[in-house]
């Protein structure tokens, strides 16, 4: 899917103390949509129909729109976005059949706007309703089950706008996400596999992955998470020319399995890689959030990470 800006709600449940102030926020709201805007990100997604969400006491976003002391151009900019505004509920459905064991909360709210910008790798924005988001990064709470069908709770980040000046400091991510065509929206997991020389040249593919890359199609919620992913370890091999395999060095949280896991999935962690040996794959990253793993070794050699294993967490029977 094409790189897309995801509304916070959480920044529009509290209103603000009156109508001056609030006309003020959407002024700061309405610029830096166009700024994002201007560099190319088209789609605006909300959570649900805003013109019914009180700005401030019996102001809502309907009166701000119809508000003759609001700039006219102001009015008619939103009013363009959000009538062509898709819902993150319109893939909800799907992305709760991929991330049914992940919560994402924000300061302890349920983020269901900010879960999904998580999950599409979207950019968030945010009205500057409170100081909280006037930040460029949001941290994001998640609890999932562990491989150990326990819960467990971690962090991770996601892109954050509320001003122009956070929009100018993510231009040359915005810039990168928008022209690398790895993430474009007709590249699906079949054309993953076919180009995967070309996206990834240090990245090695067992001969099981292109089954579980060819099985991820354009619409599959999952899939931009394994791109990015493998993009990551890509750029971590550019750099890693010497010395022991650095887990540090990732963006995302990077793990070896436990001694417990190994004894119990010992069959399924043992792959045969392109050079006909059988390694034990034992470090391996999460779809966040989410019950998918990517399974990789750095046994080669330096600057060069075998991929073993992309799905679903591998569980016990019962």
């Amino acid at each position: 899917m094409d790189l897309e800006m995801v509304l916070n709600e959480l920044s529009l449940e509290t209103p603000v103390a009156d109508i001056s102030t609030a006309r003020k926020l959407m002024s700061e709201l309405i610029q830096t949509l166009r700024q994002v805007r201007k560099l190319g990100v088209k789609i605006l997604r909300t959570k649900s129909d805003l013109n019914y969400i009180e700005l401030t006491p019996n102001y809502p976003i309907a009166s701000w729109r119809n508000d003759k002391i609001v700039d006219l151009e102001e009015r008619r900019f939103f009013r363009s976005l959000i009538l062509k505004a898709p819902f993150c509920e319109d893939a909800l459905e799907e992305i709760k059949k991929k991330f049914y064991w992940s919560e994402v909360r924000h300061q302890g709210k349920l983020a269901e706007g900010l879960s999904f910008a998580l999950i599409s790798a979207s950019i968030a924005i945010s009205l500057l309703s409170e100081s909280q988001w006037d930040k460029d990064f949001l941290e994001l709470q998640i609890t999932e089950l562990d491989e150990n069908e326990q819960l467990t709770d971690y962090s991770e980040k996601i892109v954050h706008a509320s001003r122009i000046t956070h929009v100018k400091q993510h231009t040359e991510w915005i810039k990168n996400c928008i022209k690398n065509k790895l993430f474009d929206r007709q590249v699906g997991g079949e054309v993953l596999w076919e180009k995967r020389q070309e996206f990834f040249p240090n990245l090695i593919f067992c001969e099981q992955v292109e089954q579980q890359l060819q099985n991820l199609n354009t619409g599959n919620p999952i899939l931009q998470q394994v791109k990015k992913r493998l993009l990551e370890l890509e750029k971590y091999c550019q750099i890693w020319q010497t010395g022991a395999f650095n887990p540090n060095l990732l963006p995302s949280k990077t793990t070896p399995e436990s001694e417990s896991r190994i004894e119990q999935f010992r069959q399924q962690l043992t792959i045969k890689c392109p050079d006909g040996k059988k390694r034990l794959f034992s470090w391996h990253l999460r779809m966040t959030p989410g019950a998918w793993r990517l399974y990789f070794s750095e046994e080669l050699e330096p600057g060069k990470i075998i991929i073993g294993y992309i799905g679903l967490k591998l569980l016990k029977l019962k």
